[in-house]
């Protein structure tokens, strides 16, 4: 594990995931701390797909590839996810610190909704998102040999799905439900339908990768 995090977890990537959620915080203005959670998710999103688009393709380029393909084909395989789990539980521990970065603005608190309500909504919902939004950025990646490519089928995602147009059509169904769902209201926990979606795709996700290895590497 020492030697993948050394090789996928690049100092760069460290400083740029840390500078990209703070400033965020920094920046992106919330009136209620029920309103950080979902101000912060899209965020998370773009930062997830950006993060993990190399998990699979960064030894294409030059003599690091010919020595893994000389390991096994499970081997190598391992290897992925190996290093997607790295990058995922980084995410998600930098995503649940980056919620109290908000807190300099000084937010509100509702009564009616709890801390550990609105924070426990937050890390379940952050977790559909950090593995959605990791996962399919490896398998476009994998599938085109090309990051940019996972990267750009990412945003696209993310640009039709995080918008009003949306959100009128998919409704709680939505990967950005959270974000869309009125926290003060009585339909407040139906963000959930999305989130279980996002999982349910996740797992299809991981499943893919092996496949798509096995193909690509031939």
């Amino acid at each position: 594990m020492k030697k993948e995090w050394n090789i996928c977890m690049a100092p760069y990537k460290l400083a740029y995931s840390v500078l990209f959620l703070f400033l965020f915080a920094l920046f992106r203005g919330v009136m209620l701390t029920s309103e950080i959670g979902p101000a912060l998710l899209p965020g998370v999103a773009v930062l997830a797909s950006i993060f993990c688009a190399e998990t699979s393709v960064m030894d294409r380029h030059g003599q690091r590839w010919e020595i893994i393909c000389l390991k096994p084909e499970k081997n190598r395989i391992r290897m992925i996810y190996r290093r997607w789990i790295l990058q995922a539980a980084y995410l998600y521990g930098i995503a649940l610190a980056a919620y109290f970065a908000f807190y300099w603005q000084k937010p509100y608190r509702m009564t009616e909704r709890t801390f550990a309500s609105e924070y426990g909504g937050y890390a379940a919902a952050l977790a559909g998102t950090v593995l959605f939004w990791s996962l399919i950025s490896i398998v476009v990646s994998n599938l085109a040999k090309n990051q940019w490519a996972g990267i750009g089928a990412s945003v696209l995602l993310w640009i039709t799905t995080n918008s009003t147009t949306g959100e009128k059509l998919f409704g709680r169904y939505n990967l950005f439900a959270y974000s869309f769902c009125d926290s003060m209201g009585a339909k407040w926990n139906e963000w959930v339908y999305g989130t279980l979606i996002q999982i349910l795709l996740a797992i299809v996700f991981l499943i893919l990768i092996s496949i798509i290895e096995k193909r690509v590497s031939k």
